[in-house]
């Protein structure tokens, strides 16, 4: 036990020193995953019905926190809050925007498994393709996602929830007709969570060299091993690596990586960390953004009515808007204020 609490101990110190909340809850998880490995421990996760189910073990092989959620990141985030990881008055925020077991079944519904970009993906085209509109935007330490129809009336929202895709998929899952119009389209497509649940796949996720890396391991046997900007991009390369998926999302991946402009592990952030610092300053700065779905996730960033920028993501809508700020004036979408605390010097 006192081994136990010196891990704990080591890391939430470590967490504490820095810790950053306009990074939002995905910078957090990530900086926590990075402390725990820097003192020997890992994360694991697991695919079950429900969506992921994650552990934190410590530098001693012991299971001190766990956490059930949509997909990898938010479930390993749980677990590390019940592990007593991060600062206290930080995780009480934290809780607040985890999803509650009502939101976990009704996403399930949907897809399960893991699996939340195809059922957002569906969502976002169905809806544009209807004649509505989907927002994200920060909200407090989390993100906010609102769903709108034809005639500009809300079809559901999540307050607040871990990163865009989830809470898109909380957002549309509150609603039972288009929950159910989206399981409908999704009930016989390939399931790469469910086929990993089947076969007892244990994905393995710790931080190394500024950037997460991802083992898949089956039957005591690494089959797959990869690395990313964030515990998504690493999880989804191993299953690459591993044989999972198609051959077009395999291109599509790739390609996204490849015309990339900012290659994440030279700033030591996650992916996350970085689109939540964006977010955050174009709520201050009243920006809008809207997510539309072709082929990529794709961000179209809005002052007023004017499109002013627009980028691409895969896994996560957070990557699209760091994609859409590298690639357009910067100025107009963070609106600069002038420098404060600067020393002026007399004439």
């Amino acid at each position: 036990m006192v081994v136990i609490m010196e891990f704990k101990k080591m890391v939430k110190n470590l967490v504490r020193e820095d810790l950053q909340t306009p990074e939002g809850a995905c910078g957090i998880c990530h900086l926590t995953l990075e402390k725990i490995s820097k003192e020997g421990g890992v994360a694991l996760a697991y695919e079950v019905p429900q969506g992921v189910l994650a552990q934190i073990i410590d530098d001693h092989g012991q299971v001190i926190g766990e956490g059930v959620d949509i997909v990898w990141a938010p479930s390993i985030l749980k677990a590390q809050i019940k592990g007593d990881l991060i600062p206290q008055e930080i995780a009480t925020n934290l809780e607040k925007i985890l999803t509650t077991k009502q939101d976990l079944e009704n996403v399930a519904r949907m897809s399960g498994y893991g699996r939340c970009v195809t059922p957002a993906a569906t969502a976002i085209s169905l809806i544009w393709a209807d004649g509505g509109r989907v927002e994200v935007q920060r909200q407090g330490i989390g993100i906010e996602a609102s769903l709108y129809d034809r005639e500009d009336n809300l079809i559901s929202d999540a307050v607040s929830a871990f990163c865009p895709v989830c809470a898109i998929n909380i957002s549309v899952a509150k609603n039972e007709f288009w929950r159910e119009k989206i399981r409908d389209v999704l009930k016989d497509k390939a399931n790469t969570g469910k086929l990993k649940y089947e076969r007892g796949v244990e994905n393995i996720i710790c931080w190394e060299k500024r950037r997460v890396t991802t083992q898949l391991r089956e039957n005591d046997k690494i089959i797959g091993s990869n690395w990313g900007c964030c515990i998504a991009y690493a999880t989804l390369r191993a299953e690459i690596d591993a044989g999972f998926g198609s051959a077009k999302w395999n291109r599509l991946f790739k390609n996204y990586c490849d015309y990339c402009p900012l290659k994440h592990c030279w700033t030591g952030k996650s992916m996350g960390a970085q689109g939540n610092l964006i977010l955050k300053r174009m709520r201050e700065a009243d920006v809008k953004e809207k997510v539309k779905m072709d082929d990529y996730i794709t961000a179209q960033l809005f002052d007023g009515d004017r499109k002013i920028a627009q980028g691409t993501g895969t896994l996560c809508s957070l990557s699209a808007t760091v994609n859409a700020f590298m690639r357009s004036d910067a100025v107009e979408i963070l609106k600069p204020t002038p420098a404060h605390g600067f020393p002026q010097k007399k004439d």
